[in-house]
């Protein structure tokens, strides 16, 4: 196993930090100056820039400063980003004919021209692995990738379908993972699914956008792998995320067969990935798994697609300072008597396979990671 971290890349310049404050902070700045006027919005301001203050990627990511910082910029980030409609709202209702005027071709321009979701992508490598934010994220969580030599020597040419477990609560990981994969897999083109409502939401669009992203339908997903790009993706969706519980390893898979077929039809690699870790970053009491799992929330993820699990972070969005080590597997061919064309005998097989590769994966690392008592549970 090769192992990649943030140290295996170079910090950022100054106009990128520069561009990132302004590009995410500056809609809620002036909606401040807006609604509060000049003082609460220069305070507003420093605030924002209080994290890059507190801790430099130079520095060791440890000690006060570094939490402190990352307190504030996950905390003001998030409402910032999944609330960046109502700022958009707000605009639009005090300056109808330049503001909502500006929103709406927005809103019709990423929906109707610029979709680059539906194609191969918008990924901006230099964002990826040089963003304070990036750097600051994979450092408080630690991230590593361990991955196998016959994995790093497959020719960037050939797809894989990289299916990483577990979902996780939010999946943090998934975001501070694409810059490091530039760095473990040079040439090949990595693109992760994602939910279609993402690209719907600004600042989560361009952040997935620049991330790899791209639209999760099986359309889109076979039209990237003909094209030769690679694909990660969370299998678990949803249903892993409503129901994640800190200390059990649990993945729901096994009537999940979709990705599997989907490697089969498009020739492409399986690669299963175990992400250690993750369950145990947020608390989720009995009362918030019952509501999680069985209640109002899994109606609306199970029906509408929409994931709003109930947890506790360390610090309001901000989970625990748990190591995340994301261990790849070695690449699965499927077997299929006609390329390209699985039968549904051939897909359970291979899905079978698949399964207990992940199994045999997890067991064999979970001692050396600190996981030693746990078992990985299928459901």
């Amino acid at each position: 196993m090769k192992i990649f971290d943030t140290t295996n890349l170079p910090t950022g310049p100054l106009w990128l930090e520069l561009f990132v404050v302004v590009w995410i902070f500056a809609l809620p700045v002036a909606a401040c100056y807006q609604c509060l006027g000049l003082v609460p919005a220069v305070a507003f301001s420093l605030l924002a820039v209080s994290p890059r203050l507190l801790w430099r990627p130079g520095q060791p990511p440890e000690g006060k400063s570094f939490v402190v910082a990352n307190v504030i910029y996950w905390n003001m980030l998030y409402p910032m980003f999944f609330g960046s409609p109502l700022f958009i709202a707000l605009f639009s209702w005090v300056w109808p004919r330049a503001c909502g005027v500006a929103a709406l071709v927005y809103f019709v321009g990423i929906k109707t021209v610029v979709r680059p979701d539906l194609k191969d992508g918008a990924g901006w490598q230099y964002f990826s692995q040089y963003d304070w934010g990036m750097h600051a994220l994979r450092h408080y969580l630690r991230l590593r990738l361990h991955m196998p030599e016959k994995l790093l020597a497959r020719p960037a040419s050939e797809p894989v379908v990289i299916a990483i477990h577990p979902h996780g609560i939010a999946s943090d990981f998934r975001v501070g993972l694409d810059g490091l994969l530039y760095a473990a897999m040079p040439g090949r083109h990595v693109l992760a699914l994602a939910a279609s409502v993402l690209f719907t939401l600004p600042f989560v669009r361009e952040l997935c956008l620049w991330t790899r992203c791209i639209d999760a339908s099986k359309p889109i997903a076979s039209r990237a792998l003909r094209k030769g790009h690679s694909l990660l993706v969370l299998p678990g969706g949803e249903a892993e995320q409503m129901r994640t519980r800190p200390g059990v390893e649990e993945v729901y898979l096994a009537k999940r067969v979709g990705f599997v077929k989907l490697a089969m039809q498009q020739k492409a690699a399986l690669v299963p990935c175990y992400a250690f870790g993750v369950v145990d970053l947020y608390a989720v009491s009995d009362a918030q798994y019952k509501s999680n799992a069985h209640g109002l929330r899994w109606m609306l993820s199970s029906k509408h697609h929409v994931a709003v699990p109930s947890y506790a972070g360390a610090c309001g969005f901000l989970g625990k300072r748990v190591p995340n080590d994301l261990v790849f597997g070695e690449p699965i061919e499927p077997a299929c008597a006609k390329p390209g064309e699985p039968t549904d005998a051939e897909v359970q097989a291979a899905h079978t396979a698949y399964i207990a590769a992940l199994k045999t994966l997890f067991d064999e690392h979970k001692a050396g990671l600190g996981y030693g008592d746990r078992e990985l549970l299928v459901a």
